[in-house]
C-alpha cells in the first residue's frame, strides 16, 4: 500500500472511469478489493454523496453491497464476493467520471488531517462490530433510501468506517460510531 492509500484509491477509480459507455460494479469492486473492504466502504458511501447517487436504484445497489461487505467482514473474508446479478449490473461511465472528478480534490484536502493513530479501534472485535452496523446501515439505505437525506446521514458514518479501517484510524472510527446511531434512528423515526 502507498503512503498516500487515499489518492492511490482515487487514481486506480480515475484509469477505470476512462473507458466508454457503462462500468459495471463488478469492475469497481475487482479494483478496490485487495485493498480490503475499507476502500470500498469509501467509494460506496461517496457514491451515495455524489451525482451517481442520484441514479434511481443505485441507494438500493449501495445498501445491499453494504450488507455484503458486513456480512463477509463478519465471516473473515478478505475479497467480497458478489452474486453475479448484482455483479453484472451497469452504471453510465460519465457519471461515474464526473463523481470521481469532484471527489478528488476533497480526498487531497483531507490527507493532512487523517493518520494512523488508535489503531485499537481499527481492528479486531471492533471489526466485527463494524460490520453488523453495516448490514444495518444497508438496510436503513434500501428500506429508507427513498427519503431525501438519509442516504447521505448513513453515509457518512460509513464513509468515516471506511477511511478509518484503510488508515488504521481510530478516531474516525468512533466518531463513526456516534454518527452512525443517530442516522439509523432518524430514518426509522421518520419511517413509523
Amino acid at each position: 500500500m502507498t503512503d498516500r492509500p487515499l489518492e492511490g484509491i482515487m487514481h486506480d477509480l480515475s484509469e477505470l472511469g476512462d473507458s466508454d459507455g457503462c462500468i459495471e460494479v463488478q469492475e469497481v469492486v475487482r479494483t478496490l478489493e485487495s485493498r480490503g473492504f475499507g476502500p470500498l466502504l469509501i467509494v460506496l458511501a461517496a457514491f451515495l454523496m455524489l451525482p451517481i447517487g442520484m441514479i434511481p436504484g443505485v441507494p438500493a445497489l449501495i445498501g445491499l453491497l453494504f450488507i455484503l461487505c458486513g456480512a463477509q467482514m463478519m465471516r473473515g473474508k478478505s475479497g467480497v464476493w458478489l452474486p453475479s446479478k448484482i455483479a453484472s449490473i451497469e452504471f453510465p461511465a460519465d457519471k461515474f467520471t464526473a463523481s470521481i472528478k469532484k471527489a478528488w480534490p476533497k480526498a487531497r484536502s483531507l490527507r493532512r488531517y487523517l493518520g494512523s493513530r488508535m489503531t485499537w479501534a481499527a481492528s479486531g472485535t471492533i471489526s466485527r462490530i463494524i460490520a453488523v452496523l453495516l448490514i444495518f446501515a444497508g438496510a436503513a439505505v434500501i428500506g429508507l433510501g427513498f427519503i431525501p437525506g438519509l442516504p447521505f446521514l448513513v453515509a457518512v458514518p460509513v464513509l468515516l468506517f471506511g477511511l478509518g479501517l484503510t488508515l488504521r484510524d481510530g478516531l474516525l472510527i468512533i466518531l463513526a460510531f456516534a454518527l452512525l446511531g443517530p442516522a439509523i434512528w432518524a430514518g426509522a423515526a421518520w419511517a413509523m
